[in-house]
């Protein structure tokens, strides 16, 4: 249980515009440890502030608020606290926007239709150095829909998912009747719309995105 693993004054800042909300996600997360300390902020003024005053073990951001846009947000404070791990709380289902998150240093992504027992489970892990993804049970990411914005093509989806059955480039042309100066080109692709440098990256990122279900 998160309330035996994690040290007594744990300290979060939570940001996110509607009170409403930030009063029903620190009714949840005070249940994390004994003697938990969950700050607030509503704007990205508000949360520069915070940073620039306390230490914190984890930060949970919005995407949205009334100042900034929380990706621009995640990048300050960043700069102003290049420890403390960020995570993304978002109503979005938007496979670019985590993909941005990620690609920015976030250190998850959670939709915020996690439910209680979710939500400690991943903040718990967050706290110990996972990184941590969810997306959203009542709007699943669709695989299709996702590689159309991450630039993804149905061909590379087909290669995706020989590479994550481990395949080498030859048994991927033999398979899909391709030359293998084809497979190297749509690889490349691949490469730079995922942000990965080799195949075993590719299908981790790919994995992560719901590009590759297993």
């Amino acid at each position: 249980m998160p309330t035996t693993t994690l040290p007594p004054d744990t300290r979060l800042l939570l940001i996110d515009d509607h009170q409403i909300y930030l009063d029903g996600l620190s009714l949840t997360l005070g249940q994390l440890c004994r003697d938990v300390i969950l700050d607030h902020a509503r704007t990205a003024s508000q949360a520069e502030s915070q940073v620039s005053q306390h230490s914190y073990d984890l930060i949970l951001l919005d995407l949205q608020l009334p100042d900034s846009s929380g990706l621009a947000l995640l990048q300050k404070l960043r700069e102003l606290d290049g420890v403390v791990p960020i995570a993304i709380l978002s109503a979005s289902t938007s496979p670019s926007d985590l993909n941005a998150a990620l690609q920015l240093g976030a250190a998850g992504f959670i939709s915020k239709t996690a439910d209680g027992r979710m939500l400690l489970d991943a903040v718990t892990r967050l706290l110990f150095g996972e990184q941590v993804v969810i997306a959203s049970e009542n709007q699943p990411l669709d695989r299709l829909s996702n590689a159309r914005e991450l630039g993804v093509t149905p061909r590379q989806l087909e290669i995706l998912d020989l590479l994550a059955e481990g395949l080498p480039n030859k048994a991927i042309c033999q398979r899909l009747s391709l030359s293998e100066d084809t497979v190297k080109t749509h690889l490349k692709a691949l490469f730079g719309s995922l942000d990965c440098h080799n195949r075993t990256e590719c299908v981790s990122n790919a994995r992560r995105l719901g590009l590759v279900s297993f």
